[in-house]
């Protein structure tokens, strides 16, 4: 297959799982609601240099994905697809980059569009890729700097101080994405794959470049953010990373040291299986062996830095995805191509599990799930959902059959890539929101009162994912938070926030000042139901005028 054709395939491919379904699933909370709130605030206001999470100062994660999503809120929007945009494309450019990486190191085009696919249909970068969070910026970043890095280990003269100068400019922006990761995953690399090539001399000197182009391409932007923002970047580093390090809290995500030996390949399926294969179809490849050591090094060296750190986030391996991606194109083209690779009994056994998946969704569809005791995952649809993945399944079986035909290796893999496309698409209609408790699938009861959440004078909130959810539906940014501050507690205690962080003892007060108020103000209160009923218990709290719940949430009115 031609490297045209090949790209017109990966991007098609692309399309299809990374962002024509963009929209379709419902936000996720917290995370989506927070990272939508803060931009849409930015748009709001016309200040995109003030970070703020419903009005309170939010200082704990760099500006840089909030700007690119407000960006795409002022052009579609406040919705779903608008807020996790800019994940897709950062995907896209992640993806981008492992072609390109894979072209400069073998010299064959038409391995670009391969790495680009292995990329896009890997599991964790496809379902981070429609999410809003920073980590898909932070990889895409990342893959350009050491692409560009790269570029300048294998060039000479203007050419390489161009490279490092834009591998420094890339690593700027990706402190402005992430934070002093962007700085430590390039640099442990570099400094693996430089000594791995005994390049001492290269040590000492091509890392100044680099940090002068960074510290160029971040320095306005850091200084502007924190003239708006006193103490943010102190705050940022102190907690997110020093703390995250060395000492951290149930906050700060506290893992055994060999959790992302574990995390890494479950996020690299599809292709983990394939690993063997790819291993023995490098085996020899001694022509491309500068390009191999500097990719083991990106894919391990990190990894293995990162599992030091008491504080482990399972997203953090993500940049780490595409080394192994163009390691994996490489490997099994290759293998193929020397004949190393055949249709062995694991790749029948694979076959079959996909056969029997599809025999067991077509069982459920037409049996109902409550015949053999499968909970309700999805309030509508269920046997058409199942029926879709069925039929998603069975293409999946006949592609993989389809692809062993091929006569060449990169038509094979291309095949092998995209038979499970079908399935990978049906992601977003998959979101188990019928099996979600109504603090993580709020949306439906907040529509249901938006309405009147929107224009009561005093709205309090109890638990941060109900608040940020209730702020993104209304478009309120005076919440009064009660109970722990959660999301909203930068541990500032900044003046002019604390009145707006309240003790549940106080919740009664408040609402009995605003009776008294002359006019009354209306007041209301959301929070989960066992605390609503405890609420309504103490004796100083008059009677509420109206109430409604839905499973696991209250929301209680004093008009």
């Amino acid at each position: 297959m031609t490297a045209r054709k090949g790209w017109f395939v990966a991007v098609a491919a692309f399309l299809v799982v990374g962002v024509l379904f963009l929209g379709v699933r419902p936000m996720q909370v917290p995370d989506e609601a927070r990272y939508g709130i803060i931009p849409a605030a930015m748009v709001e206001s016309g200040d995109w240099l003030s970070l703020r999470l419903a009005g309170f100062r939010f200082y704990e994660k760099p500006p840089l994905v909030y700007w690119l999503t407000a960006a795409s809120i002022s052009v579609f929007g406040e919705q779903a697809f608008a807020i996790r945009l800019p994940s897709a494309l950062a995907t896209l450019a992640t993806a981008l980059c492992a072609g390109w990486l894979a072209v400069r190191i073998t010299g064959r085009r038409e391995l670009g569009p391969l790495a680009f696919l292995v990329q896009a249909t890997t599991v964790m970068p496809m379902v981070l890729g429609g999410v809003i969070t920073l980590d898909p910026t932070f990889a895409a970043a990342v893959a350009l700097t050491m692409a560009a890095f790269f570029g300048a280990c294998t060039s000479s003269g203007r050419g390489r101080l161009g490279w490092l100068a834009a591998a420094g400019a890339a690593a700027g922006f990706s402190f402005l994405a992430k934070g002093l990761l962007a700085f430590a995953i390039p640099g442990a690399t570099a400094l693996a794959y430089l000594a791995w090539q005994r390049r001492w001399r290269d040590m000492l000197v091509m890392p100044w470049i680099p940090l002068l182009a960074a510290m160029a391409a971040a320095a306005p932007f850091v200084l502007a953010v924190e003239r708006a923002n006193p103490g943010m970047w102190t705050y940022f580093v102190m907690k997110e990373h020093v703390r995250r390090a060395v000492s951290p809290d149930l906050t700060q995500q506290p893992q055994p040291w060999w959790f992302y030996g574990a995390v890494f390949p479950a996020g690299a399926l599809l292709w983990t299986l394939a690993w063997p294969n790819a291993a023995k179809g490098l085996r020899g490849a001694r022509e491309w062996r500068d390009g191999v050591r500097f990719l083991l090094c990106w894919a391990v060296v990190p990894i293995l830095a990162l599992s030091l750190s008491g504080g482990k986030l399972a997203t953090y391996v993500l940049p780490m995805f595409a080394p192994v991606s163009v390691l994996v194109a490489m490997g099994l083209v290759r293998g193929r191509e020397s004949g190393t690779i055949v249709r062995d009994l694991p790749a029948r056994i694979g076959q079959a599990l996909v056969w029997i998946a599809a025999g067991g969704c077509i069982v459920l569809a037409a049996a109902g799930n409550e015949r053999f005791g499968v909970p309700m995952l999805w309030e509508s649809g269920a046997s058409m959902r199942l029926a879709c993945l069925a039929a998603a399944l069975v293409a999946w079986a006949l592609a993989d059959g389809w692809s062993w035909r091929a006569a060449d290796g990169t038509r094979w893999l291309t095949r092998t890539a995209i038979a499970p496309i079908a399935v990978l698409a049906m992601v977003p209609f998959l979101y188990p929101t019928a099996a979600l408790k109504a603090a993580k699938h709020p949306w439906p009861f907040l529509e249901k009162h938006r309405d009147a959440l929107r224009t009561v004078d005093v709205l309090v909130v109890a638990g941060g994912s109900p608040a940020l959810a209730t702020s993104w539906t209304t478009g309120r940014r005076d919440l009064v938070i009660a109970g722990w501050a959660d999301e909203f507690d930068n541990e500032l205690n900044l003046a002019d926030e604390l009145p707006r962080r309240i003790g549940w003892e106080e919740v009664a007060v408040r609402a009995t000042e605003a009776r008294a108020a002359n006019p009354p103000r209306s007041f209301a209160v959301l929070c989960d139901t066992p605390a609503a009923e405890r609420l309504l218990e103490s004796a100083a709290l008059p009677r509420p005028e109206a109430q409604d719940a839905d499973r696991d949430l209250t929301v209680l009115y004093w008009r």
